[in-house]
C-alpha cells in the first residue's frame, strides 16, 4: 500500500479499486486460465503505472517547494542563469512548479491520488479559489481532466478558432479581441513580477525581525529594476490617457489612477520601489516596508485589503502658489512657462504650487 507524503494510505487505498473497476480488458480467447493471468498482469500494471503517476504528482509538489524558496533568495534577473548551472528547467518551468505548491496545497492529497499530471496541475493553479474547487471535485469523481480541458473550464481558448492572427481581424470586435489578447499576457507579466518583488520584501523584512539589519542596497538590486517595469506594465493596464497637462498641442499622456483609491496608491508606490533613493531612511526602512509595501503588494497579489490610512486634511496647507514662490524657483517655473503658448500661461500658473515638505514622494 502507498502513502501520501504525510504518511495517510486512505485516499490512495480507496482509488485502486475504483481504478481497476473501471478497467475495460478486452481479452477474448478460448483458454479462461490464459485470459485470467493476463488480465491480472494487466491489472498490475496499470497499479504498477499509476503508482508512478503519483509519485510524479508528489514530485511536482516537492519541485514547486524548492522553486519557490529559490525565488525568494535569488534575484530574478539572473534567475535563469542561476537554474541553467545546474538544471535544464527554465524560469517558466519554475514559476509553474511553484505555483503547484503555492496555489494547490488544499487539494495536494486528492490530487496525488488522482495522479493528475503536472502539466495539468500547471493549468489548474490558474485559476481563482472557486474554480480550482470545482475542478479538483471533478477529479475526484473519477473524471480525467486534461490541459485543454481547464482552459476551457477556466475560460480560456484551447486553440484558434481559424488560421487567421488575432492581429489580423478587422473591426471593433477585432481590436478588442487582440486587445483582451495583450492585456491577458499584461496581467500575467505584471502580477509574476509583483510576487517576485513581495517574496523579496517578505525576505527583507523576516531579516529585520530576527535582529539583522535590512541591507537597502540589496535590497534595491533586487527590487528595484522588476519594481519599474512593473510600474510601466501598471500604467498600460490601468492609467488613465489625458490630454498633456500644460501643453494643449502636445501628444496625450498617461496619467494617475485616482487619488484617494487603493489602486492609485499601487501606482504610487510602485515608482517609489523603483528608485531606492526615493525610499525612507534606513532608520525608518523596516517600519516602512512591514507596515506599507508589504500590504500594498499582498493587496495585488492576495486581493488582501489594505490597513486605511488616515487623510491628512492639512495636505495642502503649507503649499505655496505661483505667486508667493521663492525667487530661485520663480525663476525656473517663468523659463518652463514660456514653451506654452501665451494665452494659456496664466491659467497653467495659478496651477502650480510649491511643496515645501522634504522627502515628498513624487507623484507617479
Amino acid at each position: 500500500m502507498r502513502k501520501t507524503p504525510d504518511g495517510k494510505a486512505g485516499t490512495h487505498k480507496k482509488a485502486m479499486p475504483l481504478l481497476l473497476a473501471s478497467m475495460q480488458m478486452p481479452l477474448e480467447t478460448a483458454d479462461e486460465a490464459v485470459s485470467l493471468d493476463t488480465e491480472n498482469a494487466l491489472k498490475r500494471a496499470v497499479a504498477r503505472i499509476t503508482a508512478l503517476d503519483r509519485d510524479c504528482t508528489a514530485h511536482a509538489f516537492e519541485l514547486g517547494e524548492t522553486f519557490a524558496e529559490l525565488k525568494s533568495l535569488v534575484p530574478q534577473k539572473s534567475f535563469g542563469k542561476f537554474l541553467s548551472t545546474f538544471s535544464n528547467y527554465s524560469v517558466c518551468n519554475a514559476w509553474n512548479y511553484s505555483s503547484v505548491y503555492e496555489r494547490l496545497q488544499d487539494h495536494r492529497d486528492q490530487l496525488i491520488a488522482s495522479a493528475v499530471a503536472p502539466t495539468v496541475m500547471f493549468e489548474i493553479a490558474k485559476g481563482d479559489k472557486d474554480q480550482i474547487d470545482g475542478l479538483v471535485a471533478r477529479i475526484a469523481t473519477g473524471e480525467r481532466l486534461k490541459g485543454k480541458d481547464v482552459k476551457a473550464a477556466l475560460g480560456g481558448s484551447t486553440k484558434l478558432e481559424s488560421d487567421v492572427s488575432a492581429l489580423d481581424v478587422g473591426g471593433l470586435a477585432g481590436l478588442r479581441k487582440a486587445a483582451e489578447i495583450k492585456l491577458g499576457s499584461d496581467l500575467k507579466e505584471f502580477e509574476s513580477l509583483v510576487k517576485d518583488i513581495l517574496a523579496h520584501v517578505d525576505s527583507a523584512v523576516e531579516t529585520s525581525a530576527i535582529g539583522k539589519r535590512v541591507v537597502k542596497s540589496k535590497l534595491a538590486d533586487s527590487i528595484e529594476i522588476p519594481s519599474r517595469h512593473a510600474h510601466d506594465l501598471f500604467k498600460v493596464i490601468l492609467a488613465p490617457i489625458e490630454r498633456h497637462s500644460w501643453n494643449p498641442k502636445g501628444n496625450l499622456e498617461i496619467g494617475k489612477v485616482e487619488d484617494g483609491t487603493s489602486w492609485g496608491e499601487i501606482q504610487r508606490l510602485l515608482r517609489q520601489l523603483g528608485g531606492a533613493e526615493g525610499w525612507p531612511a534606513a532608520t525608518e526602512l523596516n517600519n516602512w516596508l512591514a507596515h506599507e509595501v508589504i500590504p500594498a503588494l499582498r493587496f495585488v497579489v492576495h486581493g488582501e485589503p489594505m490597513a486605511t490610512q488616515p487623510s491628512d486634511d492639512n495636505d495642502d496647507e503649507n503649499l505655496i502658489s505661483y505667486d508667493q514662490l521663492p525667487e530661485h524657483v520663480a525663476k525656473i517655473v517663468e523659463k518652463a512657462l514660456h514653451v506654452i503658448e501665451p494665452e494659456h500661461r496664466a491659467k497653467t500658473a495659478e496651477s502650480i504650487y510649491l511643496d515645501p515638505r522634504p522627502n515628498k514622494s513624487a507623484a507617479a
